[in-house]
C-alpha cells in the first residue's frame, strides 16, 4: 500500500523548519521507523532520525507521529495513518539537532539531582531485582505541558525513578519543591503516552500523598 510520509525537516543553519513529503510502498503492518529507513535508503540519505534496537527496548526513536508520542520502531503504519498520511515530527520540547534527532541533555541532565538506582526490587516468594522499565525515551518529557514550558522542572521519568529507587521510605530532597511533584498539573499525559506502561504520573500522585500525610521524608 502507498503511503504520504511528511517528515519536518531542520538541519541547523536553516532559517527555520520545512516539512517535505514522501511516497513510500510498504505493508500496513511497516512500522514507522522502517518506512521512514526505507525513504532513507531509497530517495533521501539524508535524512536524520535516530534507532538502535528495532523492538522498543532501547527507546531512541521515540517521535511525534500524527500528533501523537511514540516509539516509531513499534508503530505499525496502517494503524496511524489518516488517509494514507503520515506526519512524523521531532519530540517536543528538545532541542532539534537534525530533522527527527533531539538532545536529550536536558533530560539527561536532571538525574545528576536525584541519582536513581538502576534495580528495582520485585515482591514475591523469592526477592528479585530487575531493571526499571523505563528506557528514558523522553516521550513522558515531550507529552508533559509543564516539562515543555518549565525548562527547571525535574521532568515525569526522573521523578518516578527517584521515589522507585528509594530507600528508607526517604527521596531526594528536590522531589519536595517547586521543580519536582508540586510543579504537576496532573495531566497524566506521560502516563498515556508512555510506550511501556512506567505509570509516572501515578507516581508523582503517590509521592504527593507521601508528603501530605507525613508518611514520606527527604533525604
Amino acid at each position: 500500500m502507498r503511503y504520504r510520509l511528511v517528515v519536518r525537516r531542520y538541519k541547523q543553519g536553516w532559517r527555520e523548519a520545512e516539512y517535505r513529503a514522501y511516497e513510500v510502498d510498504v505493508d500496513p503492518d511497516t512500522s514507522v521507523l522502517d518506512a521512514l529507513e526505507k525513504v532513507s535508503l531509497e530517495q533521501d540519505p539524508t535524512l536524520t532520525f535516530e534507532h538502535a534496537c528495532h523492538h522498543g527496548v532501547c527507546g531512541a526513536c521515540g517521535m511525534v507521529i500524527n500528533g501523537v508520542e511514540r516509539l516509531a520502531c513499534v508503530t505499525r503504519i496502517g494503524e496511524v495513518a489518516r488517509g494514507g498520511v503520515v506526519v512524523v515530527e521531532p519530540l517536543r520540547g528538545f532541542r532539534v539537532v537534525s530533522d527527527l534527532a533531539v538532545d536529550k541533555s536536558r533530560m539527561f541532565s536532571q538525574y545528576a539531582l536525584v541519582e536513581p538506582g538502576t534495580l528495582e526490587r520485585v515482591d514475591g516468594v523469592v526477592e528479585l531485582e530487575k531493571l526499571f522499565d523505563c528506557v528514558e525515551c523522553g516521550v513522558c518529557y515531550s507529552a508533559c505541558p509543564i516539562a515543555n514550558t518549565f525548562p527547571e522542572y525535574l521532568g515525569p521519568s526522573v521523578i518516578a525513578l527517584a521515589y522507585r529507587s528509594s530507600k528508607d521510605g526517604k527521596v531526594p530532597a528536590v522531589l519536595d519543591s517547586r521543580r519536582g511533584v508540586w510543579a504537576c498539573h496532573a495531566a497524566f499525559e506521560c502516563s498515556v503516552r508512555c510506550p511501556v506502561g512506567f505509570k509516572p504520573g501515578e507516581t508523582i500522585m503517590k509521592v504527593r500523598r507521601g508528603f501530605l500525610s507525613g508518611k514520606l521524608g527527604v533525604r
